[in-house]
């Protein structure tokens, strides 16, 4: 037998399993992220097993490129370009037996599964029979706790399965499943990793930049666009909403103490997304905050700022350190973007030594001397929307 290049792959979901009633509405959405995901790669269909779902390939699709898209959609956890044989011991035999004679190695184990109990051979029976013709085959040795080639059997109620290749997916859930979030985005490395986080839990994500231009060049706006692109790949549709916050900037620096402007700031950025996050459908908001990191993230400042709040306002990073951010930004690949130069709005007229706890009664009074509805919504209306779309067909 000839081995071709497979024409199915398996994902596997591990999170989703547990969702007892609720495993159907899932794994529908996960098998519809999967379709939009490969649209226009050679995917012939998309269906969901019971414990699985199953991409059909036409035979000039690009493994490679089907690998890349599949391990970005979150809820699967692992996937195997498969064969797929008749439910017969002899075609069993062959598939496993040309994928041997493909392989060069010195140790392995055959790993099989009987969900078809009708099945003749029981799962150890098959193992065996099957690791014997592979040991006369090529004479390497069985080895069941670290084999060189492990060759995986699924039998099915009606075919069966069979692969060597198995690859990691990024898991979580399946967006679409968790609601929508508006996350307050900067250019920098931060909220894009926590944008992400917060679409592998399943959530749609909205994303909500303020810019200092004119004040300051516009290339924090290009670097927002960039990154939502960059992070549509994982949510298919995303749109992008770019603030101009210099007039508030202003009237900040005119009204506010040095010390207390960034709380300032950050205060009014957490109102005006969230009045952009209410017309989007939102149920929280979003920071990149990581506890500690820079001035205005302490925990007093943390608490001043989201006080201004209706809806729950999110962190995903706050608990983890910077490397840990660069290290996830690096695989979600948004990294070298995010390290492009460019001039935070929120650096801006920055005293060298900002106030680490401030408390609302600080601010309050200097916000008292300010129309902030009025300003909330003059922002929100001179907002900027831009959109990103995946192929839908």
């Amino acid at each position: 037998m000839t081995l071709e290049a497979p024409h199915d792959v398996m994902v596997r979901f591990h999170e989703i399993a547990l969702k007892g009633k609720n495993r159907p509405v899932f794994i529908r959405q996960l098998v519809d992220n999967i379709r939009r995901a490969t649209i226009g790669i050679g995917v012939k269909q998309v269906w969901a097993g019971r414990m699985f779902v199953r991409i059909s390939l036409e035979e000039t699709a690009d493994m490679n490129v089907v690998r890349e898209r599949v391990s970005r959609v979150f809820g699967a956890v692992k996937f195997a370009p498969s064969y797929r044989t008749e439910l017969d011991y002899d075609a069993i035999a062959e598939t496993v037996s040309a994928i041997a004679a493909d392989r060069s190695f010195e140790s392995f184990r055959i790993s099989a599964h009987r969900a078809d109990k009708a099945f003749p051979m029981t799962s150890y029976e098959l193992n065996v029979k099957l690791g014997e013709m592979v040991n006369i085959q090529t004479g390497a040795r069985v080895d069941l706790k670290n084999p060189d080639l492990d060759i995986r059997v699924d039998l099915m109620p009606r075919e069966a399965f069979i692969w060597a290749d198995e690859y990691p997916a990024d898991g979580g859930l399946p967006v679409g499943t968790g609601g929508r979030v508006a996350v307050l985005m900067s250019g920098g490395i931060d909220s894009p990793v926590a944008t992400w986080r917060m679409m592998r839990r399943g959530c749609r994500a909205t994303l909500v930049h303020f810019h200092s231009f004119p004040l300051v060049e516009g290339r924090s706006r290009e670097k927002a666009q960039e990154l939502a692109e960059l992070l549509n790949v994982y949510q298919y549709d995303t749109r992008l909403y770019l603030v101009p916050f210099a007039d508030i900037q202003q009237r900040v620096i005119l009204t506010v103490p040095g010390p207390l402007r960034v709380v300032a700031y950050r205060r009014f950025m957490i109102r005006i997304a969230e009045a952009i996050g209410r017309r989007e459908g939102a149920k929280a908001l979003v920071t990149g905050e990581s506890l500690g990191q820079v001035s205005s993230q302490t925990l007093q400042n943390m608490a001043t700022v989201g006080e201004v709040a209706t809806m729950p306002v999110l962190r995903p990073l706050v608990g983890m350190d910077k490397q840990e951010i660069i290290e996830q930004a690096e695989h979600i690949g948004t990294f070298e973007t995010s390290i492009l130069p460019d001039e935070d709005c929120c650096t801006l007229f920055v005293p060298k030594s900002p106030n680490t706890a401030v408390h609302s009664e600080q601010i309050t009074v200097f916000e008292d001397d300010m129309d902030i509805p009025q300003m909330v919504a003059d922002a929100v209306r001179d907002a900027e929307l831009f959109e990103y779309h995946m192929p839908t067909a």
